[in-house]
């Protein structure tokens, strides 16, 4: 585990990327469960951001981890509960149940195949799959409700609001658009967006993009078709309010984003020392939002 504080509910960087950061790390938690193996692998390969989110999630897991350990002759039981206790104490969107719905069916075929898995074993996971086909069928029924769109609306608002009023200013320019973006994409805007036809998906995702080139440009003060070069765009500011979580919490949320697929994505939350040859030297905000829009929502 990481020697920094753990990250809770509490902690600033928590507080700004409220929506993208556990979400993200339900989805990596229940992804690390590995049934082929007898022993916790539960985040242990995972380091700095990940690690202090386990902790903090969990409850300094070091002390947790050695209760169970004590309890449990195998691991993937063990993974299972706090799996289950995690879905239980964190708010999490439709996006992040439908991933974790798909990996416990993975694991519940596993499970089956492999004769040594105990009995109580088999009984969590399907614990798990029956209560997280009842939260897939919720989360559904309210999808189709008349105030969807009233709340994927409302959460647009609210993160460019936040934005607005410098809650990201510890990012650099493009990290306040992709933590913005980030934000909207796990929460009820992305569901939105995932379940309605080209029209209307195109309707707000060209809101989206819109009211990031405005904010883009305001915070750069320029216009949106000034061009900069992208390092400027990249350059993270210097203050004393700046979060130190900041640039490990980009990281982490983009720690699965592909240089060829998702160029500016990879520029902007691994920082490489040469930035892909499809993201350009020079930029503006309108390219550089239009960009992530279609790098993050594309179906």
């Amino acid at each position: 585990m990481s020697d920094l504080a753990p990250i809770t509910s509490d902690s600033k960087i928590y507080q700004v990327l409220i929506s993208s950061l556990p979400n993200k790390f339900i989805v990596d938690f229940a992804n690390g469960i590995d049934v082929g193996r007898d022993h916790l692998r539960v985040q242990r390969q995972r380091t700095g951001m990940g690690a202090r989110l386990y902790d903090g999630f969990t409850g300094q897991g070091a002390r947790r981890q050695a209760e169970i350990n004590a309890s449990l002759i195998d691991g993937v039981e063990g993974s299972l509960i706090w799996l289950g206790e995690l879905t239980e104490s964190l708010a999490l969107s439709n996006y992040a149940i439908v991933q974790v719905n798909e990996r416990l069916s993975v694991i519940t075929q596993n499970v089956t195949t492999l004769a040594h898995y105990s009995a109580d074993t088999r009984h969590q996971v399907e614990k798990l799959s029956i209560h997280f086909n009842q939260r897939c069928d919720q989360l559904n029924q309210q999808i189709y409700r008349i105030d969807f769109e009233q709340r994927a609306e409302r959460q647009l608002e609210q993160v460019f609001n936040k934005w607005a009023a410098g809650r990201l200013n510890t990012f650099s320019l493009a990290g306040r658009c992709y933590a913005a973006m980030e934000e909207l994409r796990w929460g009820v805007f992305g569901d939105y967006c995932r379940i309605h036809n080209n029209h209307i998906r195109q309707g707000f995702l060209g809101d989206l993009a819109n009211r990031a080139i405005s904010q883009l440009a305001n915070d750069a003060s320029m216009e949106p078709g000034d061009r900069s070069e992208m390092s400027s765009w990249l350059a993270r500011p210097t203050g004393r309010t700046l979060l130190a979580d900041a640039t490990d919490a980009l990281a982490y949320l983009g720690d699965g984003s592909n240089p060829e697929v998702q160029p500016f994505v990879f520029s902007i939350t691994q920082l490489p020392e040469q930035t892909p040859l499809s993201v350009p030297k020079i930029c503006n905000a309108d390219r550089l939002a239009r960009a992530l829009v279609s790098e993050l929502f594309s179906v």
